[in-house]
């Protein structure tokens, strides 16, 4: 049976909604099924469990916002797209961040994933070619520094979209460092 993304996106989206109110081992995959308006038994036909859908959610929503749209939107414009993300499922990360210790490695392989492409654009507006050490090493680094600032403004309750305009200056300082 070939699986639905739309089907995926509206388990998906019920799932968030639901934990806006409520915790995470109070939501059932009846509440979650009954939340999308789709028979209960359909679940199963994507999703083995909570887990899975869970595991699936970020998979799927941060592939949309980093891997999917850097050939369109260039890497500003990406960084800008996921804190704006990030601002509007605030309250389903705060949770995700208590109760699924793995999302934090996730979400820093994310960064990498996304810092990664800003030397690629970089290196082609350059005629500074990056080493593999360089490259490692300037997301890595700063990868780290953005994931525990956004994690710990999303626990906090702050705007991620304000600290845009300060990690791009950062990372452009950073290059131009490098490149010089």
């Amino acid at each position: 049976m070939k699986k639905s993304i739309i089907t995926q996106k509206i388990i998906a989206k019920a799932f968030k909604d639901l934990m806006q109110s409520n915790a995470y081992h109070q939501i059932s995959v009846s509440d979650i099924m009954q939340t999308a308006k789709i028979r209960r038994q359909t679940f199963y036909n994507y999703f083995q469990n909570q887990e899975e859908l869970l595991s699936w959610i970020f998979e799927n929503d941060f592939a949309e916002l980093i891997n999917d749209n850097s050939d369109y939107y260039g890497w500003q414009n990406e960084l800008l797209l996921l804190l704006r993300y990030l601002d509007e499922n605030q309250i389903f990360y705060q949770k995700i961040f208590v109760i699924d210790k793995n999302f934090e490695h996730f979400f820093l392989i994310q960064w990498e994933n996304l810092l990664d492409k800003v030397i690629f654009d970089q290196e082609k507006k350059s005629d500074y070619h990056w080493s593999d050490l360089e490259k490692s090493f300037i997301c890595r680094y700063n990868a780290a520094a953005i994931c525990a600032i956004t994690r710990e403004s999303i626990i906090r309750e702050n705007s991620l979209e304000k600290l845009y305009s300060q990690i791009v200056n950062l990372l452009l300082a950073q290059i131009k460092i490098f490149e010089s």
